[in-house]
């Protein structure tokens, strides 16, 4: 009687399939984030011109405190839409390399192995 508890597990199963998954997921989520970065800083520029708006209204107090906090907000939006591109732009490459290097590993033939050899 052959009895698999786990399934059908070999000791060389490839598991490319689940690494892709697992390269698309962090892809999604690092492009997700770059999208959410870019969306602040649209958003903290807008409330910067709103700032310079206040001040021209003599709201100079109101206006100074919103300027500010849109700059401020701007800068680290940016910094982190940078360091997600950079994230990306690796990810990409990560990517490309596994696939490259799942073409290659489809060119070369595995080398089958040989029969048992029955005894006499």
């Amino acid at each position: 009687m052959n009895f698999n508890l786990f399934g059908n597990s070999q000791p060389d199963q490839d598991y490319s399939d689940i690494a892709e998954e697992i390269l698309e997921e962090w892809l999604r989520q690092v492009r997700q984030s770059h999208n959410v970065a870019l969306t602040v800083i649209g958003t903290s520029a807008i409330l910067a011109f709103a700032g310079v708006g206040l001040v021209y209204v003599n709201q100079v107090r109101e206006g100074a405190i919103t300027t500010a906090a849109g700059g401020v907000t701007t800068v680290a939006a940016t910094r982190f839409a940078n360091q997600k591109k950079k994230e990306l732009q690796q990810m990409m490459e990560l990517v490309e390399k596994r696939r490259a290097k799942e073409e290659l590993r489809k060119m070369i033939p595995r080398p089958q192995a040989a029969p048992p050899v029955k005894p006499r």
